[in-house]
């Protein structure tokens, strides 16, 4: 029998109750800080319970990216254009980190939670260059809750240095970020698996 580890950093109850509304990008206009991505929270007070159990979870800064941010973009079957953001966790990179500390985790098979958002920005909107541009200067970023009147709850930010930034077009059925896709998308006869 195989042995299956089974991995969530989305409590689903918590992210249900929150309401994923967007996803801000923020720069200091001095390019001096690292740029930061926020969710953006409806219920700002449930937000805040999803980034504190994260840093209690990873810390302050998640040395071992066991946190899994990816933006695709490109074109999406019934989405308009823009980008999908998918949070997720990163069951291998928690291997190593348990290995480090002297544990063992044995697993043949690994499973995840996710969640995704499609974002549909304005022709020529300037915000995820921008926030590439900054993250390629100073090599890494800060994720943050915000909350819809444009609070950054900087006190829950945890820092990172890995985010995976990808193309629709090079996902295929069995890539962790084919989530981003309609379910039976790679059923279609006319799609590259």
């Amino acid at each position: 029998m195989e042995n299956l580890f089974f991995q969530s950093f989305i409590e689903i109850d918590k992210w249900n109750a929150a309401g994923w509304k967007g996803t801000v990008f923020v720069h200091d206009p001095s390019g001096k800080r690292a740029p930061m991505i926020g969710i953006q929270f409806e219920d700002i007070e449930s937000g805040k319970q999803i980034f504190a159990e994260w840093l209690r979870r990873l810390g302050k800064i998640d040395r071992y990216e066991e946190l899994r941010i990816s933006i695709v973009e490109g074109e999406i079957l019934g989405k308009g254009p823009g980008y999908s953001v998918h949070i997720s966790s990163d069951p291998g990179q928690t291997i190593k980190r348990a290995a480090a500390e002297g544990k063992e985790i044995a697993a043949d098979l690994t499973a995840v939670v996710g969640r995704i958002h499609r974002m549909v920005p304005e022709p020529g909107s300037p915000h995820l260059p921008r926030f590439k541009r900054e993250l390629q200067k100073h090599r890494q970023y800060f994720f943050i809750p915000v909350s819809t009147t444009g609070e950054l709850l900087l006190e829950y930010a945890i820092g990172k240095t890995e985010i995976h930034l990808r193309q629709a077009s090079e996902i295929n059925r069995n890539d962790v970020d084919s989530l981003v896709f309609p379910e039976h998308y790679f059923d279609r006869d006319d799609v590259k698996n």
